[in-house]
């Protein structure tokens, strides 16, 4: 009896194993799925990424088999467009989220087709209000959050300020993150209005 026990015992440490592991990914993945909701992506596709490390450098002191990545084609439900996102998610051993996810943007959204243009104006019209509160004198964007839906309000005057930021119409510092999780960011400052910017604002029908 011991030697049957000897012989099956590596091959039900690799079932265990397995499992274990299989039992993680689901969990890493719905973690993923919650954190893109949570900050108003819509994915339309999501799957495992084999080749990740060309998008994140091993950490110092982490073990990289503790984390899944996923490459994921999304929906901005905030700012319109479609994107691909690669999100690195850490768990710990209990299948737990052990951090925020690591991210990266292969390809930051784009408007796709034309049923996006009342989204287009909606965003034109929020990029607007915030370059005429810079030309107001406002450099500092800083989340006064409380709960989570006021946090990603607030992450969507960041993302804003990004957009305006990569569109050459204002020049700001890169935002602080929050670590008490009411929102993604903490801040954004130093924001201020490039003379690309000062044009549309003085063609800008007031």
């Amino acid at each position: 009896m011991p030697n049957r026990l000897l012989i099956w015992f590596p091959a039900l440490l690799v079932v265990v194993v397995l499992a274990h592991t299989t039992w993680r990914y689901f969990a890493a993945r719905a973690i993923a799925e919650e954190w893109l909701s949570r900050h108003r992506y819509r994915p339309r596709s999501l799957r495992l990424a084999w080749f990740s490390f060309m998008r994140f450098a091993p950490r110092l002191f982490r073990n990289e088999a503790r984390a899944f990545q996923f490459r994921g084609e999304v929906d901005d439900l905030r700012l319109g467009g479609t994107g691909i996102l690669w999100l690195r998610v850490w768990t710990d051993w209990l299948g737990l989220a052990d951090r925020e996810p690591d991210l990266s943007w292969e390809r930051m959204p784009v408007a796709a087709d034309d049923g996006s243009r009342t989204m287009e104006d909606r965003m034109a019209a929020t990029q607007l209000a915030l370059l005429q509160q810079v030309a107001g004198g406002v450099t500092t964007f800083r989340t006064r959050a409380r709960t989570t839906e006021a946090g990603a309000d607030f992450d969507e005057v960041v993302e804003h300020v990004m957009a305006l930021a990569r569109r050459g119409l204002v020049s700001c510092d890169t935002p602080m993150l929050n670590v008490r999780g009411d929102s993604q960011y903490e801040s954004v400052s130093n924001v201020s209005l490039t003379e690309r910017g000062r044009r549309l604002l003085a063609d800008s029908p007031s």
